[in-house]
């Protein structure tokens, strides 16, 4: 798909539609939060058995709709601005898993950085989904590539697969290549 001046919405599900081909029939895959993994949960095809685990709020009742996929939310304490849950429970519970994907929403991918975003809590969760997947897969939109947030979630070479809008041999994700990274 080609994009140019598209809306984030557009973008959202264009990185959505891209991402849900790496999901099978029989997965254990751990999705974080955002308006993007909300895109993908939409498009889920009903046919697809898949178990899911999250510690997101919204992303837990929207996967509750899907016809086929064992739902298995996460909590603790719930953090009222990302709607999830966060602390040492959901982070040793997430620790006990051998999942085969990790989706993880991206605030902010850098080179040097790698995943990084703003709070805290959010970030400790999100390490843990990292450890227990055998594969992790970064979801952003290209506006946050090459940006920074305060604190890290992990290097690039934690991450397996960077899915963006745009085309993959855009001159904006060939350093991510280089790196190591696949581009979707």
């Amino acid at each position: 798909m080609k994009v140019s001046k598209s809306t984030p919405c557009l973008k959202k599900k264009i990185i959505a539609h891209k991402a849900i081909d790496l999901i099978k029939d029989g997965m254990l895959v751990v999705i974080s939060g955002g308006t993007t993994m909300r895109e993908l949960v939409n498009m889920l095809p009903p046919d697809l058995n898949v178990t899911f685990v999250t510690t997101n709020v919204p992303i837990a009742l929207e996967l509750l709709e899907h016809p086929n996929a064992e739902v298995i939310f996460l909590g603790n304490k719930l953090l009222k601005s990302a709607q999830m849950a966060v602390g040492a429970e959901a982070v040793q519970r997430l620790g006990q898993l051998k999942a085969d994907l990790c989706l993880l929403g991206t605030n902010s991918i850098d080179l040097q950085m790698g995943i990084t975003d703003l709070e805290w809590e959010i970030i400790e969760v999100k390490k843990a989904m990292i450890a227990c997947a055998q594969k992790t897969v970064s979801l952003a939109i290209s506006e946050k590539l090459n940006s920074i947030q305060r604190l890290q979630v992990c290097p690039l070479d934690q991450v397996d697969i960077l899915i963006t809008e745009l085309d993959p041999s855009n001159e904006k994700l060939q350093p991510y290549a280089k790196r190591g990274l696949t581009i979707l």
